[in-house]
C-alpha cells in the first residue's frame, strides 16, 4: 500500500526547483523521500533516522531509487556527523511520532497496549521510560509534565504522588495506565502523561532546539528548511528560531504557519494538528 506523506502537496510546492542533494532528517517509512524523490528527477536524497528498524523498512520502500539514497542512522540534529563537509539544497523534518511504534507493544508507545515500559526511537540509548519513571525526583517529573503536557497544580501534583508511591508496581504499559486510572484520569489525560514521559525519554524537545542552532551553517545559500510539527511546543520553538533568523541572511517564509487543507484531514486525521513552517537561506551564513 503507498501511503501518502503529511501535506505532500504543500512540501512539493515550497521546495526549490533544480535540487541537487536533499536531507530527510525524519524519513520514518520514506514516504516524504518518494515524494521528493519522484518530484524531482535528478536530486539526491540523504534519508535519517534515529531507529536502525525504521532505516530497513525506508530501504525497503525506497529500493527503486536506491541509487540516489544515502541512509544514515542517526539523529537529525547530529548535522556534523551526517553531512561532514557536504551542505544541502533543502532539509526537511517530520516531527511525527512514526506509527510503527505506536503499533509495537514491545516499544511502549500507545496506552492501548501491554508491554514494557521503553518508549526509545533509538533502542540502543540507555534511558528508557522506565528510567524516567523510577528514578527522576518528585521535582523532575513535575517540570516535564507542567512543559510538555501543560498538567497544573492540583491534578500535576496528583500524577506525581500516584507515581512515586506506586514505583515498585511500575513495570508495563498497564501498571502505569491502572495508576493513573486510580486517580481518576481520562484516557485523554492518560494519553498525555504518556506523550509527556516519551518526549523526555527520547530528549525529542533537546533534538529539536540543537537542530535549530546548527542548520543554518550546513544549508546552501538561496534554499530552504521545511519543519512540519504537530506538538505546541515543538511549534513554538520552531516559530521563535525562524523569527530571530528572519532579516538575518534569512526569509521567514512561514510568517504565518501553513496548515493542511480540509480535504487531507478529512482522509487522515493525523494531520489534523500538523503546522508547516519554511525559511529560506539567503545569503551565507556569518556566525
Amino acid at each position: 500500500m503507498l501511503h501518502v506523506p503529511v501535506m505532500a502537496k504543500e512540501v512539493i510546492e515550497n521546495l526549490p526547483k533544480n535540487l541537487d542533494l536533499v536531507m530527510d532528517g525524519t524519513v520514518w517509512h520514506g514516504w516524504h523521500s518518494r515524494l521528493i524523490l519522484s518530484n524531482f528527477k535528478n536530486t539526491n536524497l540523504i534519508a535519517v533516522d534515529r531507529d536502525p528498524n525504521i532505516i530497513q523498512i525506508a530501504k525497503k520502500n525506497l529500493e527503486d531509487y536506491s541509487d540516489r539514497v544515502e541512509f544514515v542512522n542517526d539523529s537529525y540534529k547530529n548535522l556534523e556527523n551526517i553531512l561532514k563537509d557536504r551542505k544541502v539544497d533543502a532539509i526537511l523534518l517530520d516531527l511525527w511520532v512514526n506509527m510503527e511504534h505506536f503499533k509495537d507493544p514491545k516499544r511502549w508507545f500507545s496506552i492501548k497496549y501491554d508491554g514494557p515500559l521503553d518508549m526509545r526511537f533509538d533502542i540502543n540509548q540507555k534511558k528508557t521510560a522506565l528510567y524516567v519513571l523510577k528514578n527522576y525526583t518528585p521535582e523532575q517529573l513535575e517540570n516535564i509534565l507542567a512543559k510538555y503536557g501543560d498538567f497544573k497544580w492540583p491534578l500535576l501534583k496528583n500524577i506525581v504522588k500516584a507515581i512515586i508511591s506506586n514505583r515498585h508496581k511500575l513495570s508495563t504499559t498497564l501498571t502505569l495506565k491502572n495508576i493513573l486510572k486510580q486517580i481518576w484520569l481520562s484516557e485523554k489525560k492518560i494519553a498525555v502523561v504518556f506523550q509527556v514521559i516519551r518526549i523526555e525519554t527520547n530528549n525529542e524537545l533537546e533534538q529539536l532546539e540543537e537542530f535549530l542552532y546548527k542548520f543554518q551553517d550546513y544549508l546552501n545559500s538561496w534554499w530552504r528548511c521545511l519543519i512540519i510539527t504537530y506538538h505546541s511546543i515543538e511549534d513554538r520553538l520552531v516559530k521563535n528560531r525562524f523569527k530571530e533568523l528572519d532579516g538575518k541572511w534569512f526569509k521567514n517564509i512561514t510568517k504565518k504557519v501553513i496548515f493542511p487543507a480540509w480535504e487531507e484531514i478529512q482522509k487522515n486525521k493525523a494531520s489534523r494538528s500538523a503546522k508547516l513552517r519554511i525559511i529560506e537561506k539567503f545569503e551565507v551564513w556569518r556566525g
